[in-house]
């Protein structure tokens, strides 16, 4: 007989600790700012002119989305921010050497004070180019809310 009431008596001081729905979305929608830097669509197919070599990525995630795209020449990223394609300027690099580009670079949209960190780490060589075997693109936005995105991608050169 006591275990019945045991259990019961849990179980009302667990329902009496559960958050209700309206702070679930409460906390849902605190998070919405940091959520809302990470792309709804991939970029725009991209180019090299023949010597270019470029560094693609992809969110790991379903659908898998075409998310960073930078050159070696330019030191500027193209990433969305939200649904919009912004270019940003890089504002650090350091980490182990990956072609034409560092292993952990920092971009910075000055307009919107949106920081992008991409950390990279190098996979297996391809013909013109080498695989990106994991990573991840930190977004900060100008509140200081930070999303992580796993990535995957390569590092191509344009034979020239």
């Amino acid at each position: 007989m006591m275990k019945p009431l045991f259990l019961a008596a849990a179980l009302c001081a667990l329902a009496a600790c559960a958050s209700s729905p309206e702070q679930a979305a409460a906390k849902a929608a605190a998070a919405a700012p940091a959520i809302s830097t990470v792309p709804a669509e991939g970029l725009p197919p991209q180019r090299l002119a023949p010597g270019e070599c470029g560094l693609f990525l992809w969110s790991m995630s379903a659908p898998r989305q075409f998310v960073f795209f930078t050159k070696g020449s330019t030191g500027d990223a193209l990433v969305l921010i939200g649904n919009k394609s912004t270019s940003m300027p890089m504002t650090s690099a350091g980490g182990d050497v990956f072609g034409q580009f560092l292993s952990r670079m920092t971009f910075e949209d000055l307009a919107s004070k949106v920081k992008v960190t991409v950390s990279i780490e190098p996979g297996k060589p391809l013909e013109g180019g080498q695989r990106v075997g994991s990573g991840n693109i930190q977004f900060r936005d100008a509140e200081g809310w930070e999303t992580v995105l796993p990535v995957t991608g390569v590092r191509a050169c344009m034979p020239g």
